[in-house]
């Protein structure tokens, strides 16, 4: 049975308490377990600031969960209900696209500076349509820069297949199939190999038909 992928999560080292950075009047945390033990404990949006060695201070908005287990984690990619449109081209997958109070993708670009930053740990919560669940955690996960296409490292279960590949999409086929690209084919976009065991950007079906899986 496929089931399929309703959160994809990232979460950074234990660095313990950092205090928050003050920016144009706006707490900064600097990841969601900052958040959360800085009084933030219901899920949302929050102002996160990436801190690199040699770089300056990186803003973004993102929705930390916190209800998942015993730790605090970044969404990335959610699936719920198929109102986004997820088959659609490289530049939007770069930049980030979607509601993150509903469904979106991050973007590749805070994808890699997240993984170059310390957000290594990875996990996936999916269910299928009939509400039965799993979630799946990879403890090494890191994303590329935009010169080699994003390219994904990570072991175990359905991402083996992918691992090491590059990031497709319906108009930058980066696969390693020889004939066609799988993002087009398989109307998605993800690190497809020849092409996939896991694409949970796929079409959002139910049934034998269902696109996007893991």
């Amino acid at each position: 049975m496929d089931f399929i992928p309703r959160n994809i999560f990232l979460v950074s080292p234990n660095y313990g308490h950092i205090p928050w950075i003050m920016v144009l009047h706006k707490a900064v945390c600097i990841d969601c377990s900052d958040a959360y033990r800085s009084g933030g404990t219901q899920s949302g949006l929050f102002l996160l600031g990436l801190t690199r060695q040699n770089a300056p201070l990186r803003l973004f908005t993102g929705f930390c969960e916190m209800d998942t287990t015993d730790d605090q984690w970044l969404v990335f990619q959610r699936r719920m209900d198929g109102s986004e449109d997820f088959n659609i081209g490289w530049q939007s997958y770069v930049q980030g696209f979607g509601d993150m109070q509903t469904e979106f993708w991050l973007g590749n670009e805070v994808l890699h500076a997240l993984t170059a930053s310390g957000y290594t740990v990875l996990r996936v919560d999916m269910s299928d349509f009939e509400n039965e669940s799993r979630f799946a955690e990879y403890q090494t996960f890191t994303v590329g820069d935009a010169a080699d296409h994003y390219r994904m490292k990570c072991g175990g279960d359905s991402l083996s297949f992918s691992n090491g590949t590059q990031f497709s999409t319906l108009d930058a086929d980066h696969d390693t199939h020889v004939t066609h690209n799988c993002a087009a084919t398989h109307t998605g976009a993800f690190w497809y190999a020849a092409c996939h065991h896991a694409n949970p950007n796929g079409l959002y079906l139910g049934g034998p038909n269902a696109g996007e899986c893991w």
